[in-house]
C-alpha cells in the first residue's frame, strides 16, 4: 500500500483525505499486494549490516518489535522500553527528585486511566460499526495478512488471564506479554502502585514498564493503581478465581491445582518480593513451580512460560456422547464472545496499515468516526 504513497507528499500534506486518496484496494495493488509482509504489525527490520553500522556510529534507534524482539545485552538497562532508563536522575537535588517521584504518581494515574479508556472504547463501538469499519478496511489488507488475523483471533481465550504486581523489569515484562500472546491469552491486568518504587533506578524502570505496556498492541490490557482494586474487579465483577504464584509452605504444587472452577486470573510478583501480603491474604490459591536445583527461584518471565506450559498440558478437547465436543481446563481457544472478536480484529486491521492515519481517513470518507481514546500504536 505505501508504494501508491510518495514519501515527498506525506511529508508536505497533513490531509487525511489526501492519505486516504493513495490508498489503492487489495485487488489492484498487483505485485505490491503479493509482496507485502503477513506480519501482523508492520514494523521495518533493518539488515544486520544497518544494525552494526548504527551500533559503530552510536546511532542505534530504539525499537521494539512484537514478533522477532532480540534481547539487550543489559535487560535491566534496554533503553528501548525508555529513552533515559540509564539516567535515573543521578544529579538531582533532594527537592528535584521529590518532585519528579510526583510527577511519576501522576503519570502512572494518567497511564492507567489512558488503557481503561482505550479498552473501554473499543468495547462501546457499537456492533454493526464495528462490521462495517471492517469491511471498509479488509481490501487494503494483504490476504495472508488477512487469514493469519483470523487464524490468530479464533485461537484466543477469556478463560484465564494473567495480573503483574508492581513488576520492576520492563525487559521481563515485555518477554512475558509475549509469551502470553504466543499461548493464546487475550486478557492481561498490571498493578503498578506508585508508592512501592523506592529509588532513582526503581522509577526510571517503572516508567520503562508503561512503554512495554503500550506496545503490545494484540493484547487488551487493563492497569491498576493498587492490588485492592485489581481484585476487587477481576475476582468480585468479572467472577475470575485468583491464582497467585508465591513461595510459602502452604502454596500447592502448580500440579495439583483445580483448574476447572471457572475463569482464572494468574497472578506473577515483582521479581524479588514476589507477590505482597496483602494478595497472599486475598488470592484463592497460591502455588509454586516444580523445581529440583539449588536456585531458589525462576525469573518471571521463566515462570510465566512453565506455568502456561503447565495450564497448556492441563487443557484438554475431547468429544463427548453425542459427537459434542468439550473442552476442559485454562486454555479454552475460541471463546471470545462475537462482539470481543470483532473488536480485536478491527484493530487489527488499523494496526495492519501502513501509516497511523490511513485507517481513520479510509474510515471518515465513509462517514464513521472513532472514538479519540482508540490508539493507534
Amino acid at each position: 500500500v505505501s508504494a501508491f504513497v510518495p514519501s515527498n507528499m506525506l511529508s508536505r500534506q497533513s490531509s487525511l483525505r489526501t492519505i486516504a486518496s493513495f490508498c489503492q484496494p487489495r485487488q489492484n495493488a498487483g505485485k505490491t499486494a503479493a509482496m507485502t509482509s503477513t506480519r501482523l504489525y508492520n514494523v521495518s527490520r533493518k539488515t544486520y549490516r544497518q544494525r552494526k553500522a548504527e551500533e559503530k556510529n552510536g546511532t542505534k534507534s530504539p525499537s521494539l518489535d512484537w514478533e522477532k524482539f532480540e534481547f539487550s545485552d543489559n535487560p535491566k538497562w534496554d533503553t528501548r522500553f525508555s529513552e533515559d532508563i540509564r539516567n535515573n536522575n543521578q544529579n538531582a537535588t533532594p527537592e528535584e527528585f521529590a518532585k519528579f517521584v510526583k510527577e511519576e504518581a501522576i503519570r502512572d494515574r494518567e497511564t492507567a486511566t489512558e488503557f481503561n479508556a482505550q479498552h473501554n472504547a473499543y468495547a462501546n463501538l457499537s456492533p454493526s460499526m464495528v462490521v462495517e469499519a471492517s469491511a471498509i478496511l479488509e481490501p487494503y489488507i494483504n490476504a495472508d495478512r488477512l487469514e493469519r488475523i483470523d487464524s490468530v483471533l479464533k485461537q484466543r481465550t477469556k478463560n484465564c488471564r494473567f495480573l503483574f504486581e508492581n513488576p520492576s523489569n520492563p525487559s521481563n515484562v515485555w518477554a512475558c506479554l509475549r509469551t502470553i500472546d504466543s499461548f493464546g491469552v487475550q486478557n492481561v491486568d498490571l498493578v503498578i502502585n506508585s508508592g512501592l518504587y523506592e529509588g532513582k533506578a526503581a522509577i526510571s524502570q517503572k516508567r520503562g514498564m508503561r512503554t512495554a505496556m503500550g506496545s503490545a498492541q494484540w493484547l487488551s490490557l487493563r492497569n491498576y493503581m493498587t492490588t485492592a482494586d485489581a481484585v476487587r474487579e477481576i475476582r468480585e465483577e468479572k467472577g475470575y478465581k485468583i491464582y497467585a504464584s508465591d513461595l510459602n509452605p502452604n502454596s500447592k504444587d502448580v500440579r495439583d491445582l483445580d483448574w476447572d472452577v471457572g475463569p482464572i486470573c494468574v497472578v506473577m510478583g515483582n521479581e524479588d518480593r514476589g507477590i505482597s501480603e496483602e494478595m497472599r491474604n486475598l488470592a484463592d490459591e497460591t502455588f509454586t513451580l516444580p523445581m529440583v536445583g539449588f536456585a531458589e527461584s525462576f525469573n518471571l518471565s521463566v515462570a510465566t512460560a512453565v506455568t502456561l506450559a503447565h495450564m497448556s498440558a492441563s487443557s484438554r478437547q475431547k468429544e463427548v456422547e453425542g459427537g459434542e465436543t468439550i473442552v476442559t481446563g485454562p486454555l479454552r481457544p475460541g471463546d471470545l464472545d462475537e462482539h470481543e472478536f470483532n473488536c480485536l480484529r478491527l484493530k487489527g486491521l488499523l494496526n495492519s496499515l501502513p501509516q497511523r492515519r490511513t485507517g481513520p481517513a479510509l474510515l471518515k470518507q465513509k462517514g464513521i468516526v472513532l472514538p479519540d481514546d482508540i490508539k493507534f500504536l
